[in-house]
């Protein structure tokens, strides 16, 4: 045991050294505007892995399922659907993959992070048939959930620019998707049969860009002061605290989280409003489909589309941001609902009655601008703004299981709907079953949320919003302790009583 100890001090010695090196080591006056550089290119291609098979859908599809397997494409989509849940398990690999950035940096899983991103994009490059792609797939859907991009933005950035720094970065990613239908019209020239070839571009840029976050990129100044102080801690100490802090440390963990959330009013509310906002999920992963077989658009058309898409992603993404700083939190997600509700509903119309496709992309990256502005607001923002210090983070990973828990009934809903019905009112079925979630989510809102713009978030406790239940359960509670007796100083002869001690 001792020797254990000891060979502990010795390696926490030598990280310390090497830890106060990279602190100290900070003194390049540019050095932060090549890490931006870096960092949005890195999520450049997130944003791309994000969204990449979404606009390929219809191609995908038609390849693995209708010409492969001889299936009609409703039964295809369906089943196509249906394997996507083999990824599930995957997925829950987080709980376990992502704390180790705590102990040993973000740099490491920036690195790994691209990497695996690219490597995802290249193995889907070369599939040719639905396993090989599900492998290539599922590695791109897991190493998107991280955004170690996003928590280097927001570390490396002040407390006056964080947020600005943060939405700048984001639109230029959303604008950096241009390269998709750009590499539509070039290297696939508009052929279905040569979807494969646009995904290695982006394969190649995110490998590249690990190497350059490898070669660099330095550790956040926020992970090495904490690091640094963990390691000038004695071990005896870091276990005495450990022992004492049994009970605080408990309340941490997504149990905890699930019990503390459904007792207060807020985030008992938040969650109801997160459930029916992620059933209308299904708009922004089917809009390829409803391109090529509800408006039968062609190649070229939807090329042109996506063109316009990330223009009207961006914009709406932008104006989320600042009404949210403007306006407040309940102000921003309503207003984006109904935003996204409008901006489908226009993009229906515009396919179906064959407007300008540039109309028809913008309006879909209206949608899908408006609609993730109000998500990352309810389920990011008032999520950990409506949440004490020692449970945010687990509270927040509510917002994510809900997320895939909600998706995933809603694409359960779509597997039994979609071979029965035509192609060529998919669009329709999707709206239809995008109006009742947003609706719902507005409802809840308004009516049953409180406003977190402006909290001290090393303050609020969460229970905030329950002030007027606990004042109304005292005065019944003082009732009853009245009525049995506790009262008795209520009682005329007992004052009398006090009255004439004092006088005496």
């Amino acid at each position: 045991m001792a020797k254990n100890v000891e060979r502990l001090q010795a390696s926490e010695a030598k990280e310390l050294i090497r830890r106060e090196k990279q602190l100290d080591a900070r003194s390049n006056k540019f050095y932060m505007i090549y890490l931006f550089m870096i960092l949005s290119l890195i999520y450049i291609t997130d944003e791309i892995a994000s969204t990449i098979s979404i606009q390929f859908q219809a191609n995908i599809v038609t390849e693995f399922f209708v010409k492969n397997m001889g299936m009609e494409y409703g039964a295809g989509l369906s089943l196509f659907s249906a394997i996507g849940f083999i990824s599930y398990p995957v997925t829950l690999l987080i709980i376990f993959y992502r704390p180790l950035a705590d102990k040993f940096g973000r740099k490491p899983f920036l690195v790994i992070n691209s990497l695996c991103m690219g490597l995802g994009l290249f193995i889907v490059y070369l599939s040719k048939d639905i396993y090989v792609y599900m492998i290539g797939s599922t590695l791109m859907g897991f190493m998107v959930s991280h955004d170690m991009q996003c928590v280097y933005i927001l570390e490396c950035s002040d407390e006056k620019s964080r947020a600005r720094n943060y939405a700048i970065v984001k639109a230029v990613a959303i604008l950096g998707t241009l390269l998709v239908p750009l590499l539509r019209a070039t290297l696939m020239q508009n052929v279905s049969e040569r979807w494969h070839v646009v995904y290695l571009v982006p394969a190649i840029i995110g490998c590249v860009m690990s190497l350059f976050a490898l070669l660099f990129a330095k550790e956040t100044n926020a992970f090495l002061t904490k690091r640094i102080e963990y390691l000038k801690t004695p071990i005896e100490e870091r276990e005495q605290c450990s022992k004492e802090g049994r009970e605080q440390n408990a309340q941490g963990g997504i149990l905890t989280a699930v019990k503390f959330a459904f007792r207060h009013r807020q985030l008992r509310f938040l969650i109801i409003a997160c459930c029916c906002f992620y059933l209308a999920s299904l708009g922004t992963a089917t809009y390829s489909t409803v391109m090529a077989k509800s408006a039968l658009m062609t190649e070229e058309e939807i090329t042109l589309a996506l063109f316009l898409y990330p223009v009207g992603n961006a914009l709406f993404t932008l104006i989320s941001g600042f009404v949210s700083d403007k306006f407040g939190r309940k102000i921003t997600i309503i207003a984006m609902s109904c935003s996204a509700l409008a901006c489908y509903l226009l993009f229906i119309l515009s396919g179906m009655f064959k407007w300008t496709p540039y109309l028809t992309g913008f309006a879909i990256g209206g949608f899908m601008g408006s609609y993730w502005g109000a998500g990352d607001t309810i389920g990011g923002i008032m999520f950990s703004e409506s949440s004490p210090t020692n449970l945010r983070s687990s509270v927040t990973v509510i917002n994510t299981l809900l997320n895939g828990v909600m998706g995933g009934l809603a694409t359960v809903i779509t597997m039994i709907l979609l071979p029965i019905i035509p192609e060529k009112m998919f669009g329709y079925m999707y709206l239809g079953l995008t109006v009742p979630g947003l609706v719902g989510a507005i409802v809840i809102m308004w009516l049953f949320v409180g406003e977190t713009r402006g909290l001290d978030l090393k303050t609020v406790t969460g229970t905030e919003w329950d002030k007027p239940k606990k004042i109304k359960e005292k005065k019944e509670k003082k009732k009853q302790h009245q009525a049995s007796g506790i009262g008795l100083l209520d009682n005329p002869l007992i004052q009398k009583g006090f009255g004439n001690t004092k006088a005496a």
